[in-house]
């Protein structure tokens, strides 16, 4: 209670300086006016007396020559504004306070006075508006508001009294003229705070205020009102529903309904499901879905549209057309050209017939016979004889079979093309940009002045065209030349790519030969022999060896030899001299070689 009311008296204190500006200003309008509502000389304009005419002219607007000829009488300066004092600093103005919404009123100031005490037949202690009375720890008293016994007369310093008992240490039993409180604890609670009455007894607990209430019995029951709000719990039935302005939910065991404004959700899981928006400007929208019955329906009012599933039957409709199905063997397609659509219908039966017609083309199907019209194309497509056109018939397509032996043949009068084959025997097209034939054992393949391609049964083909040339024999030889590459394959023993930024030879399995032009570096396996070449200060670096028994190198600097990898060896970089005995190296001359030829180099 101590802590309480330490918090009540911070708040206090702090709606009381917010209040201080509204204070001040309601004591009067003008700063510069003193408590006393009478003006002060010193807040007229600088330079000019109250009620005198700052431009000394008349209401005519002409100089008043006897006012300037007389002495001008000197203003005092203008002072900084006076405002009083208010008489209770952290007074706060009701509007503000009612504003703010705080229930928490200020404890009274200590009490003050010469203290009285009395120890029979209770301890009593009286000092200004206060009183104790203990009968520990029976009897607990603590009283504020009373009459000052100093005072004779005069009302308590709170003008209304507030007495807290505790008697028994169980019962606690406030009054106050905004708080009430009876407390047996901890099975009995009466509260009334202002308008607001709350009792409790056990589990029973019954709140009412103005324009709401709660009654709740834990763990069983939960039920409330507000103004246009509320909610009922009760969790061993699975049963919740909570309401407002902006909605309301509900639940009880597998029912639920869910509504947001206008939008409502309800449904029976998992047997029924059904929304609807609610909208009443054009925007409606509806759903229905059954799952047991394989059912579902939904509608859109902005698209004046309708879908529904039961079972295998699909129905849909909207302005432009309407869906009739049974799935998944007959679907049927009907144009509505009177609200918007085009003037169509398709019908098909799985898979005996489909037919199917708009205002730009038409397509008839049956089995072993397709025939689809366009405005620019008519294809016919039939065992026996098929025949398509294009372009009101700038293109031609026409195929007999698949009865051996095929024939098609192609037009394209827009670009001269006329293609024609009797397979498997003979195929030819003749076009300005080339010629082509092809037969069973020999082939010519020409694009006027950039390629040509022959073909010898069974692999052989020869080809050239503005940058080269290539043979083949698949898929054993290779041979050809791009520009100023090459390559040649005998697959698969022998393999040579060269270019202008090196080559590479495969003699498989035993020589490897890898050159690269733009350090004129080489490496080289021949059987048991290696040799490695690469560009260095002054020269070339260059090494063989006769794995394993001998090997020799040379760079601008000096050389080497080595047998049997270091056995017997010798070094020489400059002045610089090694000999190996035994795989032992032995400096015999000259400091170390800072060559960088020499660090790099490999020594067998």
């Amino acid at each position: 209670m101590i802590a309480a009311r330490a918090c009540s008296s911070a708040l206090g204190l702090v709606l009381a300086l917010l209040s201080l500006p509204v204070a001040a200003q309601s004591r009067g309008g003008n700063p510069s006016v003193p408590p006393s509502g009478k003006p002060s000389p010193s807040s007229a304009p600088d330079g000019d007396t109250p009620g005198s005419d700052p431009a000394g002219d008349d209401k005519s607007g002409k100089a008043n020559d006897d006012d300037a000829k007389a002495p001008k009488v000197r203003t005092p300066p203008r002072g900084e504004p006076q405002v009083a004092t208010p008489a209770d600093p952290l007074e706060i103005n009701p509007e503000i306070k009612e504003r703010i919404g705080s229930d928490s009123d200020r404890d009274p100031p200590a009490a003050t006075g010469e203290v009285q005490r009395k120890f029979f037949p209770y301890y009593e202690e009286r000092k200004g508006d206060l009183r104790i009375r203990l009968v520990p720890p029976l009897y607990l008293e603590h009283t504020r508001g009373l009459p000052d016994l100093s005072k004779p007369g005069q009302p308590g310093a709170s003008g209304a009294e507030d007495r807290e008992s505790l008697i028994g240490l169980l019962y606690y039993q406030r009054r106050s003229p905004r708080i009430d409180a009876d407390v047996l604890f901890p099975l009995v609670w009466r509260v009334r705070e202002r308008q607001n009455n709350v009792f409790v007894l056990g589990p029973l607990a019954h709140r009412e205020a103005p324009g709401e209430h709660d009654n709740w019995l834990a763990p069983l029951f939960f039920q409330g009102s507000r103004p246009k709000a509320g909610y009922f719990h009760a969790p061993l039935l699975l049963t919740t529903s909570h309401y407002n302005e902006d909605g309301a939910f509900t639940l009880v065991g597998p029912f639920f309904r869910d509504r947001t404004k206008t939008d409502v959700d309800m449904g029976l899981v998992p047997f029924f499901f059904h929304g609807d928006n609610g909208s009443i400007d054009g925007m409606r929208k509806t759903y229905t879905l059954i799952p047991p019955l394989l059912f579902y329906n939904r509608y859109r009012e902005v698209e004046q549209s309708h879908f529904t599933v039961a079972g295998p039957l699909i129905l849909q409709s909207d302005p432009k057309r309407s869906v009739f199905d049974i799935a998944p063997l007959f679907f049927h397609i009907q144009g509505r050209p009177e609200s918007g659509g085009i003037r169509e219908h398709h019908t098909t039966l799985l898979p005996l017939f489909h037919y199917g017609r708009s205002e730009t083309e038409s397509l008839f199907v049956v089995p072993g016979y397709l025939r689809r019209v366009t405005l620019t194309a008519d294809t016919m497509l039939t065992p026996f004889y098929s025949v398509a056109t294009t372009r009101n018939n700038a293109t031609r397509f026409q195929a007999a079979g698949p009865v051996l032996p095929l024939f098609f043949d192609y037009r394209d009068r827009d670009i001269g093309l006329h293609a024609w084959a009797m397979a498997p025997f003979y195929y030819q097209s003749d076009s300005p940009r080339g010629h082509d034939f092809l037969t069973p054992l020999f082939g010519k393949f020409e694009t006027y002045g950039q390629s040509r391609t022959w073909w010898a049964f069974p692999t052989l083909t020869v080809s050239t065209d503005q940058h080269g040339w290539e043979a083949d024999l698949h898929p054993i030889l290779y041979f050809g030349r791009n520009d100023r590459s090459t390559h040649s394959v005998v697959a698969p023993f022998f393999w040579d790519f060269a270019s202008p930024k090196g080559r590479t030879t495969v003699g498989f399995p035993l020589y490897w030969r890898f050159a690269d032009t733009s350090d004129d570096s080489v490496v080289q396996v021949a059987a048991n022999t290696l040799y490695m070449q690469k560009k260095a200060v002054g020269g070339t670096d260059w090494q063989f060896h006769l794995l394993p028994l001998f090997s020799y190198g040379e760079d601008p600097t000096g050389y080497f030899w080595n047998i049997l990898f270091g056995l017997a060896g010798y070094q020489r970089s400059g002045s610089y001299a090694r000999v190996r005995a035994f795989w032992i190296p032995i400096q015999v001359a000259g400091p170390s070689p800072s060559s960088p030829n020499q660090t790099a180099r490999v020594n067998f």
